[in-house]
């Protein structure tokens, strides 16, 4: 990550998106990096929000994703790293 010695040039790969998304080009969504980290894309917001946030950085940026994204992501990567199933099972 940034700030943290070595600067690694940064790769990011598509890891999974909002399931409400409207189609494929929609966002938000969340990509794995080859440095051990995610990156967040979703719709931007301004200085009014920046201002609540604790210790923004000018090298900083924010972005606001939904509880289903959220959800989607924690699923999957529970299933991918530990090999449960999360996703609720029908009857």
């Amino acid at each position: 990550m940034q700030g943290s010695g070595a600067a690694k040039p940064i790769t990011v790969t598509f890891f999974c998106k909002d399931p409400d998304s409207k189609d494929e080009e929609d966002c938000p969504s969340l990509y794995r990096t080859n440095r051990g980290s995610w990156v967040v894309q979703g719709l931007r917001h301004g200085e009014d929000v920046a201002v609540q946030l604790r210790a923004l950085k000018d090298d900083e940026s924010f972005v606001e994703i939904s509880e289903a994204l959220v959800e989607r992501f924690v699923r999957m990567y529970v299933k991918e790293h530990y090999g449960v199933d999360l996703s609720p099972t029908s009857g």
